[in-house]
């Protein structure tokens, strides 16, 4: 099956970007795929190599938890970790990230071991999601005024 790969430039430093995905604080405030989350999400995590995280998002139409391990972190530069869901177990997602510019980063999504085209959809449609409110969080956070 295909990989799902996804490319995004953010309006954010390369390590504000980073910072985005290694923190549970600041990945609760934006981690979800909706413009209307009934309250942030829920995200514990160890971010060591081998270290777990939980991830679950409050939505209108109900909560939904993945969960994985950390598998590789090059700080400020990649990180993969496996994803697992109701409808996914141990697929394997990888972030690079290239900074472009002070205020400008490429963040490059990959995704992996989908058991179905139909999941493969549903991880795109749900990671755009998720991505544009990554994208709303740093340039609210971050941005020029």
């Amino acid at each position: 099956m295909e990989p799902l790969v996804i490319k995004r430039v953010m309006p954010c430093s390369k390590r504000q970007l980073f910072d985005a995905w290694a923190k549970p604080s600041v990945m609760a405030r934006w981690f979800f795929a909706s413009q209307t989350p009934v309250k942030n999400s829920t995200v514990r995590n160890s971010f060591t190599v081998g270290g777990g995280y939980s991830l679950t998002m409050h939505l209108k139409t109900g909560d939904y938890t993945m969960n994985g391990e950390y598998k590789e972190i090059n700080r400020y530069n990649r990180i993969i970790f496996t994803w697992s869901s109701h409808i996914i177990e141990h697929s394997l997602v990888q972030l690079d990230f290239r900074e472009l510019s002070p205020n400008r980063t490429e963040m490059v999504l990959t995704q992996t071991r989908f058991p179905s085209d139909e999941v493969r959809a549903s991880h795109d449609q749900g990671w755009s999601g998720c991505l544009d409110s990554l994208e709303r969080f740093v340039a609210a956070e971050y941005g020029e005024a």
